[in-house]
């Protein structure tokens, strides 16, 4: 019990200004770098992006939906199906927008998981509808192995766009993959290395690309011994040097085959 009566004028001004600092620390945490938050949804633009009431776009992590179309060009197969559903679930309610160790992307949209009121995963719920498939883009992989759990469920039940040739892997050998995310599938013909990169080479023209701090971090073995391997790989086919690649960073988005 503490004895005011006895604490010198001064002394007693200090306790009591400790213990107020105190009691409003623990009542009012502070707020930067809060890993989640409680926003509401103002508009969908697709199959996994929103824009939140206060004009922030939010990507959601774990999941990629099939493309609408843009100028001109026609949708691909459950992109308007995976809009609405996301409609359905969350426009114009309050939503929790969970973080991971990157809170924005190169386009400035803010990346996270997003849950309803009722605890539910907004992600895992077009995961087992049959309407995203899982991708897993380093540093924010925490929740993969949970999303890879739902998605192969849907897989399995031929879901949505695992039922259509949508997510079909294209033979590397059949010819080089349009721009934009595919499936893919290819042995390995050739392993290269840079000083930043880990090549591995689908035939001459087509070649998976890994950073090789992500092969460090989350790749077992030497990538030398993935020569000759099949593989089936999702993900953003692009142009580089001279020749299509696909970006990969975590072993998530690539499969060794028997």
């Amino acid at each position: 019990m503490f004895c005011f009566h006895k604490a010198p004028h001064g002394a007693l001004f200090v306790l009591w200004q400790t213990l107020l600092y105190g009691l409003l620390a623990f009542t009012w945490p502070p707020a930067v770098h809060a890993q989640s938050e409680v926003a509401t949804v103002r508009y969908v633009l697709d199959g996994d992006t929103v824009i939140l009431s206060d004009d922030r776009s939010v990507r959601l992590i774990g999941i990629n939906a099939p493309e609408l179309g843009h100028k001109g060009a026609a949708d691909e197969p459950f992109a308007a199906a995976a809009r609405d559903r996301l409609r359905q679930l969350v426009l114009g309610t309050p939503v929790r927008l969970e973080f991971e160790d990157e809170h924005r992307d190169r386009y400035g949209r803010w990346l996270a998981h997003l849950w309803l009121t009722d605890g539910r995963s907004v992600e895992e719920i077009l995961l087992a509808n049959g309407l995203a498939s899982v991708v897993a883009i380093p540093p924010n992989v925490r929740d993969t192995a949970r999303l890879q759990a739902v998605e192969t469920v849907a897989r399995r039940a031929r879901l949505g766009l695992w039922g259509h040739r949508y997510s079909e892997p294209m033979d590397i050998g059949d010819g080089i993959p349009e721009p934009g995310f595919r499936f893919v599938r290819g042995r390995v013909t050739h392993v290269g290395k840079s000083r930043k990169y880990i090549y591995l080479d689908l035939g001459r023209q087509f070649a998976l690309r890994i950073r090789q701090e992500d092969w460090d971090r989350y790749f077992r073995g030497r990538p030398d011994a993935w020569h000759g391997a099949l593989l089936m790989a999702r993900g953003w086919v692009s142009e580089r040097d001279g020749r299509a690649q696909m970006a990969i960073g975590h072993p998530a988005m690539v499969e060794r085959l028997p």
